[in-house]
């Protein structure tokens, strides 16, 4: 059991681990079935007109995770499942009838333990399968394609969700916010803080606040006021690549969120700070950040990875064995291991 600190009042939150177990194995077969593909908020908005009167707004749904009826969610999946087959838009070889199976098998046996107690789940996402985040990003889309879309379309000029975060760009009348809150909240017994929320030229999402400016929406690195900052400290027992990885990933994100290069240079410096607090060696850090930033702008802006396999490769990831190895500082090098791979085994696997 977790406590939410940042909320007010505190909220607990059940954090389940099913790793290694036989249903979680199921779990992750499932999530397969189920993946889809998202574009990124800021690359759909970057181009976007927004008009006079135009207004942002954000909204979170309560503990999504708990609040799930399993049966309902179990319902709306397989009509969701059956309308897509009836109209071909399944991808090839969908072993429907085991994804139906499997999605029962999974989500009504939650069985953990916690302190002295053996504990079944009733009723919500089974917490802690590896199918349960794009479970319910499912479910709740049925809602999105089905009904708000549909019935509001002509007043949201953008709407995107996260899991149990929704950003839109609304342009509708009062009245027409009004039905809209109503209906957000009108899915199974899942609840949203819409109606607390107000629509605002300004508003934070996810890691991102964006706020509108003129015609165009500009964005700005967002960042919570109880965050830590943990970064691994100089004693951690991780490969000495990692930090490097981690300051470049962090100098990425911050170059293509944040609009004005003011904004940019004052995220890198905290960053920077950070890792001092943290213990690093101003000598080892600074190098790193300062090529990451020479990165960066030569890029510009840097390219995201995409999610979509490049042409023609999507069939060879198949052919590919990888032996994942527990890292410890004082094992034989990475580059040892490669060596001796391919003196031993080189000519077996070519």
């Amino acid at each position: 059991m977790t406590c939410k600190v940042h909320k007010f009042p505190w909220k607990c939150r059940p954090i389940v681990c099913c790793a290694g177990t036989v249903i979680n194995e199921v779990s992750k077969w499932l999530d397969y079935w189920l993946q889809k593909d998202s574009q990124q908020v800021l690359n759909e908005i970057a181009n976007l007109f927004i008009p006079p009167g135009a207004l942002l707004f954000t909204t979170d749904a309560n503990a999504m995770y708990n609040n799930m009826d399993t049966d309902h969610a179990i319902q709306v999946l397989t009509w969701w499942l059956n309308d897509l087959d009836s109209r071909g838009q399944l991808p090839a070889g969908f072993p429907l009838d085991a994804v139906r199976e499997a999605m029962i098998l999974v989500m009504r046996n939650n069985i953990f333990e916690f302190w002295r107690f053996v504990l079944y789940s009733i009723v919500g996402t089974a917490m802690g399968t590896s199918v349960a985040v794009m479970w319910a990003t499912l479910y709740y889309a049925y809602h999105e394609v089905h009904t708000i879309i549909p019935k509001y379309g002509h007043c949201l000029l953008y709407f995107k969700r996260f899991m149990d975060n929704i950003f839109g760009i609304w342009t509708g009348t009062a009245q027409e916010w009004s039905d809209f809150c109503n209906d957000i909240d009108n899915f199974g017994q899942l609840k949203w803080d819409v109606k607390d929320q107000k629509l605002s030229s300004s508003v934070d999402f996810l890691d991102l606040t964006l706020t509108i400016e003129g015609s165009r929406i500009i964005s700005k690195t967002f960042q919570k006021k109880m965050n830590l900052y943990l970064y691994i400290p100089p004693a951690s027992a991780h490969p000495a690549g990692c930090i490097k990885g981690t300051i470049f990933g962090l100098i990425c994100r911050y170059y293509a969120q944040n609009t004005y290069h003011k904004d940019f240079i004052f995220f890198v410096r905290l960053l920077y700070r950070h890792l001092l607090n943290q213990g690093w060696q101003k000598e080892l850090i600074r190098p790193m950040i300062l090529d990451a930033c020479t990165i960066v702008r030569r890029k510009n802006p840097p390219s995201a990875p995409s999610a979509q396999p490049e042409t023609g490769t999507q069939g060879q990831d198949e052919d590919l064995l990888f032996l994942h190895l527990t890292y410890h500082p004082d094992d034989i090098s990475h580059k040892r291991i490669r060596e001796l791979d391919e003196k031993h085994l080189g000519e077996i696997f070519r």
